[in-house]
């Protein structure tokens, strides 16, 4: 099960970009209607970083998704790394630049894996897909499909980047060496 990450009391920077979040529904006739048009309020610092945040725009529990379920936020519960495993997530992370938060730029951190199948799109700005011993630059417009990897990745640019990620549950994979 994965665990909510505490946020602190850090805010995210008002230079962080805006996600307008617009959810469709149902009303009691069971015509489509819009049942929020608002930006997204979920955007949590990383590393207590206020401009490097990932931005929680929704998630399910479990497929096939039941789309008569009433809850109009599931990720008001804050910030969670996995996606449930037979569910999933989607986010949008805004990764300042290295040299803002790391002591030595040139050195992977936050190296992890994740029990999801992940799909990365390159919206603005570049950033490395790190591997164990390898790493691709990405750009705009470059997508990453990524199968529960221990990965990390680095902005070595001088500017932010912006990356839409859609995380889906996945077994855990067997028989790895331990990270």
């Amino acid at each position: 099960m994965s665990e909510v990450i505490k946020v602190g009391s850090k805010k995210a920077a008002d230079s962080v970009m805006k996600f307008r979040r617009i959810i469709t529904g149902h009303n009691e006739d069971g015509e489509a209607i819009f049942i929020e048009d608002a930006i997204c309020p979920h955007v949590y610092p990383i590393k207590d970083i206020p401009e490097f945040v990932s931005t929680e725009l929704w998630k399910v529990s479990s497929t096939p998704v039941d789309n008569a379920d009433a809850e109009s936020d599931p990720v008001a519960g804050g910030f969670v790394l996995n996606p449930p495993q037979n569910g999933s997530i989607l986010r949008i992370v805004e990764f300042v630049p290295d040299s803002v938060w790391k002591a030595d730029p040139n050195e992977p951190d936050m190296m992890h894996r994740t029990a999801s199948l992940d799909y990365a799109y390159v919206i603005k700005g570049e950033i490395y897909a790190i591997l164990d011993k390898d790493e691709k630059l990405m750009k705009p417009g470059d997508v990453l499909i990524q199968k529960g990897t221990h990965h990390a990745w680095a902005n070595r640019s001088n500017e932010p980047c912006i990356v839409l990620y859609v995380l889906t549950g996945a077994k855990e994979l067997a028989n790895l060496p331990p990270k």
